[in-house]
């Protein structure tokens, strides 16, 4: 017998929509997001149909998927009338740049405690942060307990100048977040491929669990076929564990019963090689053939790696002509001068 006060799934994009709306949030960019149709790479590749969800397209500060998730995770600071918005993050993250961003929007000082994992001269995402006014501090340790405690400290030196700091990272809602907005963002493409003739039976995304989480939810409140693929940028022993319990946690917080199971996610973390923030020959590949054939920028770390897993599964075979595939493009475009050094040489040998 199931709950009484659980909602069964399959439901209609609306009362999908009906139901987030239920949960705080603030608007900062113009949706839907466009959904582009990629028939030269198709070609190319002699496989399927490939279309990409521009979510690079958000507009916030060089755009990409942080946008959507900070519109409900920025929601609780709103409210709790921050003043001052503190974020612990990579140097090179976009998830500071638009946070910081977003900070400037409604009102807020950014505060960035960036790792110092190497001299990046001032390029890439730490020249945009630099221009949106970020007051960025650095920290060199892997130490998650020591970047915790560091954000601890800010916080409480804001607060002791009387000022209302929010600390992003110790936000109960940070991941809760990004499932969400990709559950939304699943709904429109789910619309626009309809628009187009098209029924994708699989999604791609760059994934570090969080967004994972959304889509592999919406399938479930759809009542949907496609498979999601997952591609992460960092080798994670717990990354299927994660995903599952994101999106469970999403499915309590909507109201839904709906329970995802660690094996249901398809996650692949072989394409992350050779490490976090280091650039491989097959994303330069990637990023290069999707330039060439539809104009469109991938990043080095992020989507040239999740779109090299989608060309080696399909020279593999695992994707067909019969196939018709969805590629969430997340964004992440400043980090591609942030790593000069590596693209140049392979975009000037490759011709």
């Amino acid at each position: 017998m199931q709950p009484r006060n659980k909602i069964l799934p399959p439901l209609t994009p609306r009362q999908i929509r009906e139901l987030i709306d239920r949960i705080p949030r603030v608007r900062l960019t113009p949706l839907p997001t466009p959904l582009q149709d990629c028939p030269r790479l198709s070609a190319a590749l002699g496989g399927p149909r490939i279309l990409i969800k521009r979510d690079d397209l958000t507009g916030l500060a060089f755009g990409g998927n942080k946008t959507r998730n900070l519109e409900f995770r920025m929601a609780e600071a709103r409210d709790l009338g921050a003043d001052v918005f503190i974020a612990g993050l990579e140097a090179q993250s976009n998830s500071a740049r638009q946070t910081a961003a977003a900070a400037n929007v409604l009102g807020m000082k950014p505060v960035l405690l960036l790792r110092a994992d190497r001299h990046w001269d001032w390029q890439g995402n730490l020249l945009v942060d630099l221009i949106l006014g970020a007051e960025i501090h650095f920290l060199e340790t892997q130490d998650q307990e020591e970047m915790d405690n560091r954000l601890r400290d800010l916080a409480a030196e804001f607060r002791s100048c009387g000022h209302r700091p929010y600390v992003m990272n110790h936000a109960g809602g940070f991941a809760l977040g990004s499932a969400l907005a990709y559950v939304l963002s699943t709904l429109e493409l789910i619309e626009q491929t309809a628009a187009l003739g098209a029924k994708p039976d699989h999604l791609y995304m760059s994934s570090g669990s969080k967004g994972q989480a959304g889509l592999e939810l919406a399938r479930r409140l759809l009542g949907a076929d496609f498979r999601v693929v997952g591609v992460s940028a960092r080798a994670k022993s717990d990354r299927l564990d994660d995903t599952a319990r994101i999106a469970n946690e999403a499915a309590e917080r909507m109201g839904v019963d709906i329970r995802v199971k660690p094996h249901e996610v398809i996650n692949f973390d072989e394409y992350a090689a050779p490490g976090y923030g280091k650039v491989s020959d097959a994303a330069l590949e990637a990023i290069r053939l999707v330039a060439r054939t539809e104009g469109i920028i991938l990043d080095p770390i992020y989507t040239g790696k999740a779109m090299a897993a989608l060309v080696d599964h399909v020279r593999q075979g695992r994707l067909t002509r019969e196939n018709t595939v969805v590629f969430i493009h997340t964004g992440g475009l400043p980090a591609l001068f942030a790593y000069k050094d590596e693209i140049v040489p392979y975009m000037r040998q490759s011709g």
